[in-house]
């Protein structure tokens, strides 16, 4: 009785359970074959009223309107050291002296040189009136036929040798008052004067280091200029360097003030172009007041150059000038046939598209844009204030299995575009 009991119920859970499978097969065949998809529920905003501003970022790097390099001219030892960092400087003050012996050695002998030069052009003026006295006696004498042509000549030729050599002899003089001059210029480059006023701002020299002036002269010292007049150089991306003209009013901030903006104007536009990792930028010099010396000189500025301002204007997000339909096999993008029959013939062709809500489905306008400022965007042509526009796309059908076309018609699961209904591309 009790083996009869436990198939019966062996029996009566297998037919339980071999209805639940039906009753589920049913349920989703049902769901798959005659239960209608929702349409789709678009995400939308509406054309709303107000101001925009567009500008151009970039990050720059304060100097000084004048930064002037001190160097050497000339090799030596560093003797004495007149100035250091943060030291202000007259023009002509001393800032670094070399050890002058050797330079004054040069001097007394290139003044030996020049000494010895002169008294041998003294001797061969000497020798060359001598020639002169006898070549004019070889003359005289052989005009009375007391000695013959070769004596004349001889004598000549003398008068004139002595003669080049006078000549050579004041250029032998000229030669070493030039040396006599270079070792006397050395010696007074041996002290190094300042050749502004300003600041110092770096020095890269100490006491007893040899200063080697051969094929570059090193950089001493840098002297910036007054610091209450600063400049940003900045880079900017050729994709926004249209946008600037000089005398545009900018601001920038830099790490040290985060809560102070620095106003600034463009001054000049560098042609320039700088390529770093296949990105091309332009210098852009905006000139600075720095009246509090806030301001150091390599600090890093990250600037916004105002290019264009908008006061009460139609703007709408830049999600719905990215928002675009996903395009059907055969060709359909929501629009309604006219107005895919205005867009081949022209009509907006230089106009961007935005989606409104057309009963379940949705349609093209076409608007003229003017400036954005990376989060909304100014429509001059083409929508209304309040207007209705699409965003992006959202899906809400809960029994079906396939998504929804952009008009709301259901799609077949294996349709091309079968991952989603709707999707977002880039302006």
């Amino acid at each position: 009785m009790s083996e009869q009991t436990s198939a019966s119920r062996r029996k009566l859970w297998m037919w339980l359970g071999l209805a639940v499978v039906v009753i589920g097969l049913g349920i989703g065949a049902y769901r798959l074959f005659f239960r209608k998809s929702d349409a789709p529920r678009w995400v939308t905003a509406k054309v709303t009223r107000g101001d925009v501003t567009q500008v151009v970022s970039a990050t720059g790097t304060i100097q000084p309107l004048l930064l002037s390099p001190v160097g050497s001219q000339v090799s030596g030892i560093v003797y004495k050291l007149h100035a250091d960092y943060n030291d202000t400087v007259k023009q002509g003050q001393i800032l670094v002296e070399l050890d002058p012996a050797l330079f004054q050695t040069a001097v007394k002998s290139q003044e030996a040189n020049v000494a010895s030069a002169q008294a041998n052009l003294i001797r061969t003026k000497a020798d060359a009136q001598n020639a002169a006295r006898v070549a004019e006696r070889a003359r005289a004498l052989f005009a009375k036929n007391y000695i013959s042509a070769a004596d004349r000549d001889t004598a000549v030729a003398t008068e004139q040798s002595t003669a080049a050599s006078v000549q050579a002899a004041e250029a032998g003089v000229k030669l070493a008052q030039a040396s006599l001059d270079k070792a006397r210029l050395d010696l007074k480059n041996s002290v190094i004067l300042s050749p502004v006023d300003g600041v110092v701002i770096s020095r890269n020299v100490e006491l007893g280091q040899a200063v080697v002036a051969s094929f570059q002269a090193p950089n001493l010292f840098q002297i910036a200029g007054d610091l209450r007049k600063m400049q940003v150089l900045a880079s900017v991306d050729e994709a926004d360097i249209g946008y600037l003209t000089v005398g545009a009013s900018a601001e920038f901030t830099v790490d040290s003030f985060r809560g102070k903006r620095f106003r600034a104007k463009v001054s000049q536009i560098r042609n320039a172009a700088q390529t770093v990792q296949n990105v091309v930028t332009y210098v852009v010099v905006l000139d600075v007041d720095n009246a509090e010396l806030l301001l150091r000189p390599g600090m890093t500025a990250n600037v916004r150059v105002v290019v264009a301002d908008r006061k009460e204007v139609l703007l709408v997000p830049n999600a719905a000038l990215r928002f675009k339909p996903r395009m059907e096999r055969s060709g359909s993008d929501g629009a309604k046939p006219e107005n895919r029959e205005r867009r081949n013939k022209g009509e907006g062709k230089s106009k961007t598209p935005l989606f409104v809500p057309d009963g379940e489905g949705i349609r093209p306008v076409f608007v003229s844009v003017g400036i954005s400022d990376g989060l909304n965007t100014e429509i001059t042509e083409g929508v209304s204030e309040d207007q209705v526009i699409v965003i992006e796309s959202q899906k809400t059908s809960s029994g079906s299995s396939g998504p929804s076309s952009p008009m709301g018609v259901p799609r077949p699961a294996g349709a091309p575009g079968g991952g989603g209904g709707m999707r977002r591309v880039g302006m």
